[in-house]
């Protein structure tokens, strides 16, 4: 096979997993926002009781689109590095697991789902940056 296809080939499946960890890396993005906000409305002594309810609601929701995003791209996802990898099992466990227990769950665990969050998206970043620097 001429290498000018074997590069096409590997630029290609390179731009279609860039893609689907920006994906990722916005979803995880998304949940860290939502769990930032908790952390203040937490911090008000119940002012704001009906917004923290709501605010669970969502991050809880944004958990569960993250997780059916990687069940339909379980191909991508197993073919990344090992860094990146274990990064997004980790969320995605996160998001099983809420999905499963609800509010209460990610109202205990807030602080653990952010740090793991905050850990995913740095991850996702240098994997995102590796992809794109030009191969020789």
């Amino acid at each position: 096979m001429p290498f000018s296809l074997l590069r096409r080939g590997r630029n290609e499946r390179d731009e279609a997993v860039s893609a689907f960890l920006s994906e990722v890396r916005s979803n995880v993005r998304l949940i860290a926002i939502s769990l930032t906000r908790i952390k203040e409305l937490k911090s008000r002594f119940g002012l704001y009781e009906e917004e923290l309810k709501s605010q669970l609601d969502i991050t809880v929701s944004e958990l569960r689109s993250l997780r059916e995003l990687l069940e339909e791209e379980e191909i991508k996802l197993n073919g990344l590095d090992g860094d990146a990898y274990n990064a997004v099992r980790v969320i995605e466990a996160y998001s099983i697991i809420s999905d499963s227990e609800g509010v209460t769950f990610v109202d205990e665990n807030a602080d653990r789902i952010l740090r793991a969050a905050r850990w995913c998206d740095g991850i996702l970043t240098k994997a995102l940056k590796s992809l794109k620097k030009p191969k020789r």
